[in-house]
């Protein structure tokens, strides 16, 4: 719609004498078809002029406009409406979507600015587990939306490596070597070595209820760590590769990727010099023998470091904010974690503040609703399942194995190679696609068998409508029909997607501004759902080789525009299933 906006905001300026093109106007479609084909309101216009919105738009509609796609322009009181010649205003949008190809809905909005988007962010020695989900896919989405709107984007996973945790583990390595020695066979050569972690931190844990010792021990494995002897310091090298190894695994079945991999434990250096920055700026304080700061008279006071001087994740929130801006100076700096941290993020951003640091007002918390998976009936938080972590990897298996199961119902001569591709793909997109679906604030329901639907609002839904797409395509070539300029999309129901292909430049623009993906979904559901009421009603192949080539150039539209949006949100564009 850009296209048509720009020359229509380019003609008020000329009629106003006054350059309107900051003013935020935006081409609507009218509440009643009746009344045009595009409407735009006069209301920034009024307010700048200091004028009635009713009087602008009476006079704009007396003007010339001179613009052949135009047939009238009519004032209803406040709005202007336009009529357009739908062979000229086809043409048109089927040519800038032709000419920008792959770079489709691409803007640069966002030029000369830099954003940090931080998702995911697991922990070591575990297994990424389904409620990690919701913010790898909603950050990686994010990081994909704001490339496309031309920002210059960083995209950050800050893993959770340090802390008296790793002590534990460390403790547990050591005294248990009897039972499982990670030296033999090596924790790098095993199969499941996480879950082998785990099972001996989940031991090392049960014994120091009885033996407070064993909690000591884990203090001096700590200590040993942070003062950087030599077999600690391996032992956590190997930890965190043979997580790291574990992790991409699951993120390159997702789809995603990060610029930059920096863990809790690359600030611990600068924790002192945060501790040491807030005692010269006063705001240290002693509470109850910990060391606190307070921010604000709605915020409790953030605690900094406890009676034993050990310092927590928040204080190291602070060294890594600090630090990260010192190697990325950015216009925006995303967190992408779930609501229940909201309080623990208004400490950090509130304490940056009282320290001085303009670029705190560019930090945010892109919080977001919990997923909830149907156990024994009742939809829970999706931590646990019957007391036991929900594992991603076993979620993204299942949702797989079902794909293929539907897909070759549907397909019973499919080749083993294709279905394996095409159930990868279906599955991954119905996981991804139910948690982009809803606005990332609400919680959301799991539920793999309706997620996995080729009706309704779902990912194979999606997927499907690609699918004819391509299909169609296909069929008109073996046809020997070839796609022509558009002129010929003159029914209602063309225009009206038409109208909603150009507005997809501008969804790219919102749903980054907004730091919300579901905005892009929402807008592939109308649209393929517009398609489906167009398709039957009308044949896109007929007798009639030139309006067959008018419908098949407004078909590769859809397809390039579909399979543009599936793929920033991490779903895979079939041609086939």
């Amino acid at each position: 719609m850009r296209q048509f906006s720009h020359q229509l905001v380019q003609r008020i300026s000329h009629f106003l004498d006054m350059d309107v093109s900051d003013l935020g106007m935006e081409v609507v479609d009218p509440p009643n078809p009746k009344l045009g084909d595009l409407s735009l309101g006069c209301f920034p216009i009024a307010k700048a002029m200091k004028s009635s919105p009713v009087e602008i738009s009476q006079k704009l509609a007396q003007q010339d406009w001179q613009l052949e796609w135009i047939e009238k322009v009519v004032a209803t009181g406040p709005y202007l409406n336009f009529t357009v010649k739908r062979e000229l205003f086809s043409q048109y949008a089927i040519q800038e979507i032709k000419d920008q190809g792959t770079s489709w809905g691409d803007t640069q909005t966002g030029h000369g600015k830099r954003v940090i988007v931080e998702y995911s962010s697991p922990n070591i020695a575990k297994h990424l587990a389904v409620h990690h989900l919701r913010s790898t896919m909603l950050g990686q989405a994010m990081a994909n939306l704001f490339r496309s709107a031309g920002y210059e984007v960083v995209s950050w996973n800050h893993l959770g490596d340090w802390g008296t945790g790793f002590g534990k583990l460390l403790a547990a390595w050591d005294k248990f070597s009897d039972i499982d020695n990670f030296d033999s066979p090596k924790l790098a050569d095993r199969e499941d070595p996480v879950s082998d972690l785990n099972a001996l931190y989940v031991r090392y844990s049960n014994e120091a209820k009885d033996n407070p010792e064993l909690d000591d021990s884990a203090r001096d494995w700590f200590k040993k760590l942070e003062d950087g002897d030599s077999l600690a310091r391996e032992r956590w090298e190997t930890i965190r590769s043979v997580s790291m190894e574990l992790f991409e695994k699951v993120y390159s079945r997702l789809g995603v990727r990060f610029d930059k991999v920096i863990g809790e434990s690359h600030y611990e250096d600068g924790m002192k010099d945060v501790i040491d920055l807030l005692v010269s700026n006063h705001l240290l304080e002693e509470s109850e023998g910990a060391e606190v700061v307070s921010v604000a008279e709605d915020i409790p006071p953030m605690l900094i470091r406890k009676k034993d001087g050990a310092t927590l994740y928040g204080t190291r929130d602070l060294a890594s904010a600090i630090a990260r801006h010192e190697m990325v100076e950015f216009d925006r700096c995303l967190y992408v974690v779930d609501a229940g941290q909201s309080l623990h993020f208004r400490q950090v951003f509130g304490v940056l503040k009282k320290l001085g640091f303009e670029w705190a007002d560019h930090l945010e918390h892109a919080e977001f609703g919990v997923m909830r998976l149907n156990v024994d009936g009742h939809w829970k938080k999706g931590k646990t399942r019957g007391g036991q972590v929900v594992l991603l990897h076993e979620v993204l298996d299942g949702a797989v194995e079902l794909a293929a199961n539907i897909v070759l119902s549907k397909n019973p001569d499919i080749p083993e190679e294709d279905l394996k591709e095409i159930s990868e793909a279906v599955g991954m997109g119905a996981v991804i696609f139910s948690d982009m679906k809803a606005a990332r604030r609400k919680d959301v329901n799991f539920d793999l068998d309706k997620i996995l639907s080729f009706d309704g609002e779902t990912g194979p839904y999606l997927q499907y409508t690609h699918v004819r797409f391509a299909s169609i395509l296909r069929k008109a070539a073996d046809q020997g029909l070839s796609e022509n300029d558009g002129k010929g999309l003159v029914e209602d129901e063309e225009l009206q997607l038409i109208k909603r292909l150009l507005r997809y430049p501008g969804i790219i623009d919102k749903a980054a501004k907004q730091a919300e993906p579901s905005q892009l979904s929402q807008y592939l559901l109308d649209l393929a759902s517009e398609f489906n009421t167009y398709y039957s009603k009308h044949r896109v192949i007929s007798d009639n080789a030139e309006l067959s080539g008018h419908r098949l150039a407004l078909i590769q539209a859809l397809k390039t525009t579909l399979g543009s949006g599936l793929s920033k949100l991490c779903i895979k564009p079939l041609d086939r299933m």
